[in-house]
């Protein structure tokens, strides 16, 4: 009969013997004993469980992050007061944009008043509105409006029958600023007075701005060679895109 070997057995444990000249150490350092024997663990984050430092109980990105919302100016006040805001429609601002259709004209004017906005300085606590495209607004804020303007489309060629009264309303009605300074031409803040914006956001109130922005672009004599809005042309041309310039003010609610 074979001998019986080492792996008929599956209860055979293994001694050290059968490992060769092999030594064994106590899996535990140190003058204590394995019970009496602990690791000092160091201070945790008590929101994100980062470690941190000894005198303190928020790693530093947990402190920045507090920081910041302490100073929400969206964020409740207290338990029961909240801070809403109010947008309140001031007057009508027209972009007046190179573009081939109805769409790019409104892409552009989008740009325009995008960066007319971030050119402004903004209170504390500013929600960053300060146009509102018309395609955008609400109906019952448009009707108020069509009283003094008639009625108003999304976007339009000035060198349309719609087109051409808009922008000329917006002429006769901008206060023109040339008297106002010798100096060199500056950029005024958003009045109810200033109608007309260019691509880049610059409110046209002089009026050697007007000449600029109106310059190379030419309005056909008979009516019929007009621009027809749904179809646009295929070479660049002024539209016209009417905003509205909106206040936003912070109230309380409690």
């Amino acid at each position: 009969m074979n001998a019986e070997s080492p792996w008929d057995d599956d209860r055979r444990f293994y001694g050290k013997d059968d490992f060769g000249d092999t030594s064994f150490e106590d899996e535990h350092y140190g003058p204590n004993d394995a019970g009496e024997f602990t690791v000092d663990e160091a201070p945790r984050c008590t929101q994100c469980d980062r470690p941190v430092d000894p005198d303190r109980a928020l790693c530093k990105e947990c402190e920045r992050d507090t920081e910041l919302e302490s100073e929400n100016p969206y964020g409740p006040i207290h338990d029961d007061v909240s801070v809403t805001y109010e947008k309140r429609i001031d007057a009508l601002a027209f972009a007046v944009v190179p573009a081939k259709s109805r769409f790019e004209a409104i892409v552009k004017a989008t740009l325009a008043f995008d960066a007319r906005e971030n050119a402004l300085k903004k209170p504390a606590g500013f929600d960053g509105m300060t146009f509102e495209l018309l395609h955008e607004a609400d109906d019952p804020d448009i009707r108020p409006f069509n009283i003094g303007w008639g009625a108003l489309p999304e976007a339009v060629p000035v060198a349309s029958e719609r087109g051409l009264e808009l922008f000329n309303k917006a002429h006769n009605r901008t206060n023109w600023g040339d008297h106002l300074s010798e100096g060199p031409e500056v950029d005024f803040e958003p009045e109810p007075d200033i109608y007309l914006y260019d691509e880049d956001g610059t409110a046209i109130c002089r009026a050697g701005q007007f000449i600029d922005l109106i310059d190379s672009y030419t309005v056909p004599d008979d009516p019929s060679d007009y621009t027809q809005p749904e179809y646009g042309s295929t070479d660049e041309e002024l539209w016209i895109v009417p905003a509205f310039t909106l206040s936003v003010h912070p109230t309380t609610d409690g």
